[in-house]
């Protein structure tokens, strides 16, 4: 693709990661030709950028499978490498599918090459033109200069909302500080039976701090083994800054690698089995949980989550994940679901208040504050994104909304709504 090309598809997805994915195969599948934009070299969005690896929203708290659809084709291949695992968090009863990076980015290439998309690595979407029908094309920036992509639906999966952006679409500002991003840790040389609790953690870091006069922020959070590697996963540097401000953002990350050092010394010092830990690596880039998200026809409440209602009529996706708040630093509050089970997502929850041919899925879907810290976590964004997919599909075949097609669609493609 020279500079200053222009070319056609139905249906364009920009953002790489759970949701994006799912839309982009979600959409294939529903007969579109489908163009998938990424920014990075590789998809997998946080977690393969930000290392965090774990997929949390598969399963509710009683480990019920919520969604499968596109994520279950991702699953699929997980177990196709006899690397499927899954884990109970102790502390919160929450269940999370625990992932290789290297695996997960193959394996999310081979989705979307099985479902014909065509894939732009590289590629960062730096303006759109829209008309009277809404959203017409994207201008994108890649190493041999600049290409435009013209289409009849958009989904924006980009966790900052670049398409919103960029259209002068509504979005919807937090009220007050956003939720925390986090440096995710991946630690090496752990003993088989080394102490990962956060009883642990918590008495190693206290004494670390006692003895240093550092202050670490949390004094504990999620550790996890990873499947293959066997390093462990902790989520723990946090830092509450805004995002879409660049000098914020370097400090996050400036200050959030330095908490991981001052974490690594600590469970050294403290912690059994840690002794010859080291530092395998840091992100790349800061988790980050919370930016933009859409204005939406639709805002998901905090009482639909914790009322778990269900929509039988526009369903198209569910999430079973509790609101977990980062409300400030060093403290997260959960907001369980009824029964400890999963709520339904509605159609006009992914779709524009404002532009009738764009629609938004993972930490984008429009919500209310509480809300969001549900429907936000990566196995929720494989069924909505896999339904804004579907949904943009439908519309770029029949130039309107038709919420019994595209539920059709997605029960048709093995989606739980």
């Amino acid at each position: 693709m020279g500079n200053g090309a222009v070319f056609e598809s139905d249906v364009v997805v920009a953002g790489g990661g759970s949701a994006g994915v799912a839309a982009a195969v979600g959409a294939a599948a529903a007969g579109a030709r489908v163009t998938l934009i990424e920014r990075y070299g590789f998809l997998g969005g946080a977690a393969t950028n930000s290392s965090v690896l774990t997929y949390c929203g598969f399963f509710d708290q009683t480990r019920t499978q919520v969604v499968r659809g596109a994520g279950q084709r991702f699953l699929d291949k997980l177990s196709a490498r006899d690397v499927y695992r899954t884990q109970t968090m102790s502390e919160t009863g929450n269940t999370v599918v625990l992932l290789d990076p290297e695996i997960t980015k193959i394996a999310l290439d081979e989705l979307i090459g099985e479902a014909n998309v065509t894939l732009l690595l590289h590629s960062t979407l730096i303006d759109a033109t829209t008309g009277p029908s809404g959203v017409e094309s994207l201008e994108i920036a890649h190493r041999g200069g600049r290409a435009r992509i013209r289409a009849r639906a958009f989904v924006d999966a980009s966790g900052d909302g670049a398409v919103i952006a960029a259209t002068g679409a509504a979005v919807v500002s937090p009220v007050g500080e956003r939720q925390a991003s986090t440096q995710v840790i991946r630690a090496g040389g752990i003993d088989d039976d080394a102490d990962l609790s956060a009883a642990g953690m918590q008495h190693a870091v206290v004494q670390y701090e006692a003895a240093s006069g550092e202050s670490l922020v949390r004094t504990h959070g999620i550790a996890a083994r990873l499947p293959i590697s066997r390093e462990v996963l902790l989520l723990l540097a946090d830092q509450h800054r805004d995002a879409l401000d660049v000098g914020e953002l370097t400090r996050a990350e400036l200050e959030s690698r330095r908490l991981c050092w001052g974490y690594l010394a600590a469970f050294r010092r403290y912690l059994p089995g840690w002794q010859n830990a080291y530092l395998a690596a840091t992100g790349p880039q800061i988790g980050i949980r919370e930016s933009r998200r859409l204005l939406a026809r639709y805002a998901v409440t905090a009482d639909d989550v914790s009322s778990g209602r269900k929509r039988p009529a526009d369903s198209i996706a569910r999430c079973g994940w509790p609101m977990e708040h980062h409300v400030e630093p060093g403290v997260t509050a959960y907001g369980g679901i009824r029964d400890k089970g999963w709520y339904d997502i509605p159609y006009d929850a992914i779709r524009a208040a404002s532009i009738p041919n764009l629609w938004a899925a993972g930490r984008l879907t429009g919500s209310d504050n509480q809300a969001y810290a549900s429907l936000r976590v990566m196995g929720t964004s494989f069924a909505t994104g896999h339904a804004a997919g579907v949904a943009a599909a439908v519309y770029a075949d029949s130039g309107r909304h038709d919420l019994d097609r595209v539920r059709a669609e997605l029960v048709r493609q093995g989606a739980l709504i």
